[in-house]
């Protein structure tokens, strides 16, 4: 029989419910109700890092024995989680610098496997800034950014991954470099203005 634990407190299951999606989604409203948000959770005594992913959502609840279910305050989590995207943003664009170097280097196996590395981070980092925004209560194309808005500043990186595709089919590996260098870093370093606009608007 399946047991349940929500805050290491035991939790009446529906019977209607088939799959953990089904039990996570009705966890989410709950939690959105009390402005919590479900942080981590174990499957059998397994920490299970991704359970939000597809294929993890439609495991059947039949085949486990043990749920165990932890929630944060979702204001708390969401700082937190902040926080550590603008700790990433001076990683991010040292790495656009490191991918500048080796495209001017002429290794270009190895200049852009960097670059899909790193245009992989942007776009886990945009769809993180795009959860964010929607847990702040706001969204990007009205979040205040100094003179700009959140979308603006998102979209100026937009506009050098653009232009480093076209480089690209070019075959232009100096202009790669340039627009890797001096304005993709850049771009990044300014989208620590978004997470310092959604951190005030937690705060207020």
């Amino acid at each position: 029989m399946l047991r349940c634990l929500l805050n290491r407190e035991p939790r009446r299951l529906d019977s209607g419910l088939k799959t953990w999606g089904d039990l996570l989604d009705g966890l989410d409203d709950e939690c959105a109700a009390e402005r919590q948000a479900v942080t981590a959770v174990r499957f059998d005594g397994v920490d299970q890092p991704s359970f939000r992913a597809p294929h993890v959502a439609s495991l059947p609840l039949a085949r486990l024995r043990r749920i165990e279910i932890e929630t944060a305050d979702r204001t708390r989590v969401l700082r937190g989680t902040l926080g550590l995207a603008v700790q990433s943003l001076p990683a991010l664009a040292s790495g656009a610098c490191r991918t500048a170097k080796a495209f001017r280097g002429g290794d270009l196996v190895d200049a852009h496997q960097q670059l899909t590395t790193l245009v992989d981070a942007i776009r886990a980092l945009t769809m993180l800034t795009a959860a964010s925004a929607t847990a702040a209560g706001t969204d990007l194309e009205h979040l205040p950014c100094g003179a700009s808005t959140g979308a603006d500043m998102l979209g100026a990186v937009g506009v050098v991954l653009d232009t480093l595709a076209q480089c690209q089919q070019g075959r232009d590996w100096i202009a790669v470099a340039d627009a890797l260098e001096f304005d993709l870093a850049s771009a990044l370093l300014e989208w620590g203005v978004v997470f310092d606009a959604m951190h005030e608007r937690c705060a207020a």
